[in-house]
């Protein structure tokens, strides 16, 4: 009786250690990302029927998606992390707020984010874009302007959406009065009143919103001053922003491999 309980108790015990070790390996293995992101960029992410609320939070294991939002630069980035087997913490809320996130360490990464001087010198960027970002000025019709480049702007109040990279050229224009916006529809609004002179913004998402808003035509388009891609970034300061953006890239080389890529840029062509 004894040699079968001390053969039970150590089966018992072989068991426990192997479901351990399982267990063990198992939270090894599994990896989290926390990422911030904006909740009003059509098509590059936004919520659908665009309805949702100013901050949430959600959780997006591999194979899964997010109920309520959507865009281009969210399915690069969920696709290229999910192939690299990461659940996404992704939090979605307005511009200021996402880069004070990352600023504060409340998030691993943050995307779509230009590249510009000032940028370069706090964050760490990925080698693969997320999206391109070409920078123009919108006006009413009939606007009398020579353009000559940005200088033809001076003395001209020209919206901007707050805290939206527009190059180091933009940058350093004293003479245009930049008016700050908290959205794209508010500076259209502000410039269909005459409020405005001019509207600076990225073609593909400002054409994106004038087409919800129903007002497509309305506006004529200044040359472009320039473009940027957009990319994930991580504060260099943070010890896990490089292996995360590394793991970004790996991801996105992947998700090019197995036809992935090319199905997220069909969908939203």
């Amino acid at each position: 009786m004894k040699q079968l309980q001390g053969l039970f108790l150590s089966t018992f015990c072989l068991l426990a250690f192997f479901w351990a070790g399982g267990t063990a390996s198992y939270a090894a293995e599994e990896k989290t990302v926390r990422i911030a992101t904006l909740s009003d960029y059509p098509p590059y992410g936004f919520y659908k029927d665009n309805r949702g609320p100013p901050f949430s939070e959600v959780l997006v294991p591999p194979g899964s998606d997010a109920d309520s939002f959507q865009g281009y630069s969210w399915d690069i980035v969920r696709e290229s992390f999910h192939a690299q087997g990461y659940t996404i913490e992704l939090v979605i809320t307005h511009w200021a707020r996402a880069m004070a996130s990352v600023r504060e360490g409340n998030v691993d990464l943050l995307y779509p984010t230009g590249m510009n001087t000032e940028r370069l010198g706090y964050f760490s960027y990925s080698e693969s874009p997320v999206n391109d970002a070409a920078f123009l000025v919108y006006v009413n019709q009939g606007t009398k302007i020579e353009w000559q480049g940005l200088a033809s702007l001076d003395g001209m109040t020209i919206g901007m959406v707050r805290g939206y990279n527009f190059g180091d050229e933009w940058g350093e224009q004293e003479g245009i009065s930049k008016y700050p916006l908290n959205s794209i529809e508010q500076g259209f609004r502000m410039l269909q009143r005459g409020r405005l002179d001019g509207f600076a913004g990225y073609e593909t998402n400002w054409d994106y919103v004038l087409k919800e808003m129903g007002l497509q035509g309305q506006f004529d388009k200044l040359p472009e001053f320039g473009a940027s891609r957009e990319y994930v970034v991580g504060l260099k300061t943070n010890p896990d922003a490089e292996r995360l953006l590394r793991d970004f890239d790996a991801g996105f080389q992947a998700i090019k491999e197995s036809g992935d890529y090319q199905r997220i840029v069909a969908r939203w062509r």
